[in-house]
């Protein structure tokens, strides 16, 4: 007995499985396999975060997820509202994303990722921008134990008043783990 599975993978509903053992056609209806949405879990952060530091510091935006098996991922979601303040130009931050300890997505002047709502014109006194930073990452953890999920923030000078102020809006992140 052979059994090859034919799926479209744009689509959640079920599927053929060509299978000899069936009479007359060999095919059967099968459902799909892996990718399906396991469990979601979400939080929303309002309490106002300013960072007025060269190293990179937590915003207070973070969410745990236990994954159901080791092969899972977790798709991360972050949509977060930042402010970014300096008396004298240019002003800029960095923002980076954590599984754990571990840096998973990191938007710096070093890899040279520019972040539009970081980064002001020379030459303009009192700068100060808002946005939201909205960031989506397919993460493999590789483990069932919980993990915990949260963004940091740095400015790139301190001096003339500098700073990034995360959460004035409320901010969210949601985690979606994703079966293989």
């Amino acid at each position: 007995m052979s059994t090859t599975i034919l799926r479209d993978c744009s689509k959640n509903i079920p599927h053929f499985v060509a299978d000899s053992s069936v009479s007359p056609t060999g095919l059967k209806w099968a459902a799909p396999a892996g990718g399906k949405v396991l469990q979601v879990v979400s939080a929303t952060y309002s309490t106002e975060t300013t960072v007025a530091s060269e190293t990179f510091t937590d915003t207070g935006l973070s969410l745990a997820i236990t994954p159901s098996s080791a092969s899972s991922k977790v798709l991360v979601i972050v949509s977060q509202v930042a402010y970014v303040y300096r008396e004298v130009s240019p002003s800029a931050g960095a923002y980076k994303i954590l599984r754990g300890a571990t840096d998973i997505v990191v938007v710096d002047a070093a890899n040279q990722m520019a972040m539009g709502i970081f980064a002001s014109p020379t030459g303009i006194p009192n700068i100060g921008i808002r946005g939201i930073i909205n960031y989506t990452y397919l993460d493999s953890p590789a483990t069932t134990s919980s993990t915990t999920y949260k963004t940091q923030g740095r400015a790139f000078a301190t001096a003339n008043a500098g700073s990034i102020v995360f959460n004035s809006d409320p901010s969210q992140i949601t985690l979606l783990e994703i079966g293989a």
